[in-house]
């Protein structure tokens, strides 16, 4: 396990399933196909399968627990077993996809990490990120008359989350660091998930802010070929 990284949060007390986790849900949402696939926080690979099944030809992981990438590398083609700060020198662009699951909250400067990856982009790339919304009414009702800042082995409070953000945070994230966002959405189940749909439509998606315990959001790197679509 890596304990000398100097910027991402350390995977200390972490459990194995932790980095077995398949983000197939937040994929499906992404869609389409890419032929060349960046994986950052690619735990064991359990995405592996999706990549390929979308046309993958080339899956590079970048992951910070080194037994995790032990395992992960035995199903994609190369795995950097070093901080994401650390790893992007070392990898060549472009990618087709880079996939950030539940990642720029354990880093302690996420904004240079995002305007670190445009370096490994074309203008067609598609930039995926899931993120913990801190906004989900749960989270607020629990600091404001519950355990407050209680931390977790996982979920919104996980112990190695050192930010928080908001669907507002996020779009200040991206076009920060140069991305442009495209679509917006979060899980389609989990809590107030029917209640989530049916308020949803009526607000055009608004609700989410406050309905969605996960941030989805696709975009590609500013410029002329950009299309700021931002819907949802």
């Amino acid at each position: 396990m890596t304990t000398n990284a100097p910027v991402s949060c350390t995977a200390a007390g972490k459990k194995a399933r932790y980095y077995a986790h398949d983000r197939s849900d937040f994929l499906e949402w992404v869609g389409s196909r890419f032929e060349r696939v960046l994986d950052i926080g690619c735990g064991v690979g359990s995405n592996a399968p999706w990549y390929r099944r979308h046309g993958a030809r080339e899956v590079i992981g970048v992951e910070i627990d080194e037994a995790s990438a032990v395992q992960a590398r035995l199903v994609l083609d190369r795995v950097v077993a070093a901080p994401i700060e650390q790893a992007v020198r070392e990898l060549e662009g472009p990618f087709d996809l880079i996939v950030c699951a539940d990642v720029l909250e354990h880093l302690t400067d996420p904004w240079s990490v995002v305007r670190s990856l445009s370096g490994l982009a074309s203008g067609s790339t598609v930039l995926a990120v899931s993120i913990p919304n801190i906004r989900f009414l749960p989270a607020l009702m629990r600091i404001a008359i519950g355990g407050g800042f209680r931390y977790t082995t996982e979920g919104i409070f996980d112990v190695t989350h050192v930010r928080f953000f908001t669907r507002p945070d996020v779009d200040r994230l991206l076009r920060g660091g140069g991305w442009v966002p495209l679509r917006w959405g979060s899980r389609s189940y989990g809590p107030f998930a029917s209640v989530r749909r049916i308020v949803g439509l009526a607000s055009r998606g608004r609700t989410d802010q406050w309905l969605a315990e996960q941030i989805f959001v696709v975009a590609r790197p500013e410029g002329p070929g950009s299309i700021d679509r931002a819907t949802g």
